[in-house]
């Protein structure tokens, strides 16, 4: 294995969770993440076998797409503001091919070095949440900015972690203590969609447990684990857990009745005609009364911003991600698309690294097979 190329990304993905400067800034991992992009370009350059994949072309053309868009509305406005959303697309993609390419060439050692960097990622935000919580915090934001950063998070990362396993996780210490980081991250943000999204993620992991009696076994075992986890962080922070959950439930009636203005879903029905190739991500007061913060929904964002071209180009790219996989695959990967209903978790690069797991790990029948086949030899 590439000894730089697998340090920059374990140490790229360890740290993802550790916010140093504000939000829409680059972060430390950003640019190690960018050192593994290099080295992985490097390597592929003699690669004479590198393959293009239906992922990687769906993907390719949605980023250049948003290029497109924000390169003509600079040239009617006459500003660059719209290239800087633009780069968040960009160093996605970039993460993500080097990441297949990874993946490609290494195996089941790349997925271990992921698993352990994500799982240390979701220990370092766990802690974090923990500390504030014992503190009083109502809605922690762990080593983020904000708390739905913490949330949204920790969603992804959970996702991931079953993933690499195979929605059937092995009973080690860093990834169990990664699971109950992330369920404690998902709960101490009291993100209500987050919440919601993590039902999905839990049915879809007792359905991959459900047919067999050792899976089930195995998870009648875990979950009791991550629930004693959540109760240990409840009693250290004298019941701050469950009363932000208790706060938050009371609220949910109002935030689902004022959705559609809160969220900036407005926007759109009052300005439809940017639906059709899109209108950018800059230079709001274009829509005034309705400009205010940006939308925060993953797919209005990119029916409003980038047109139909650009959502549909979106949920090609998911589709393709998803088409060979399981049921139960399907069912936690929309945990964090039901989040993105009502925030936009777009520049999140581990929710594209979930996407690009679920495309590598089932694009072919027989590659999940043996996929499947190496765990249990594993196990």
């Amino acid at each position: 294995m590439n000894l730089i190329g697998a340090l920059l990304l374990f140490i790229g993905l360890s740290l993802s969770s550790l916010y140093l400067f504000p939000s829409g800034s680059p972060q430390l991992t950003d640019f190690i993440l960018l050192g593994f992009v290099g080295v992985m370009l490097l390597m592929s350059l003699g690669d004479k076998h590198l393959k293009v994949s239906p992922f990687a072309i769906s993907w390719a053309m949605m980023v250049l797409w948003v290029v497109m868009v924000c390169l003509s509305w600079t040239l009617i406005i006459g500003t660059t503001n719209f290239f800087r959303p633009a780069q968040f697309f960009l160093f996605n993609f970039l993460v993500g091919m080097a990441l297949l390419r990874f993946l490609s060439v290494y195996g089941e050692r790349a997925i271990g070095l992921i698993r352990n960097g994500v799982a240390i990622a979701l220990m370092i935000a766990g802690s974090q949440a923990l500390l504030q919580l014992a503190m009083g915090v109502n809605r922690t934001t762990g080593s983020f900015n904000n708390p739905n950063q913490l949330a949204y998070f920790s969603l992804c990362g959970v996702v991931v972690l079953l993933m690499l396993d195979d929605f059937r996780p092995r009973m080690r210490f860093l990834g169990v203590a990664g699971l109950a980081s992330g369920v404690l991250g998902i709960l101490a943000a009291s993100s209500l969609a987050a919440m919601g999204g993590g039902v999905l993620v839990l049915a879809g992991w007792a359905m991959a447990n459900a047919r067999q009696i050792k899976h089930f076994a195995r998870l009648l075992l875990l979950f009791p684990l991550l629930l004693l986890g959540v109760l240990i962080a409840n009693i250290s922070s004298d019941g701050q857990v469950l009363r932000n959950l208790e706060s938050r439930m009371d609220r949910a009636p109002s935030k689902v009745d004022s959705v559609y203005e809160e969220r900036k879903f407005d926007r759109l029905t009052n300005f439809p005609e940017y639906a059709i190739l899109g209108a950018g991500e800059a230079e709001r007061q274009r829509f005034a009364p309705y400009d205010g913060h940006e939308i925060h929904s993953s797919f209005v964002n990119m029916l409003f911003a980038y047109g139909l071209p650009g959502l549909g180009l979106f949920l090609l790219t998911i589709i393709i991600a998803l088409r060979r996989a399981p049921l139960y695959v399907w069912a936690g990967v929309a945990g964090p698309l039901i989040y993105s209903t009502t925030h936009n978790g777009l520049r999140a690069t581990l929710f594209w690294v979930v996407l690009v797991l679920c495309w590598h790990l089932y694009r072919q029948g027989e590659i999940a097979a043996s996929h499947h086949r190496l765990v249990a030899d594993v196990r």
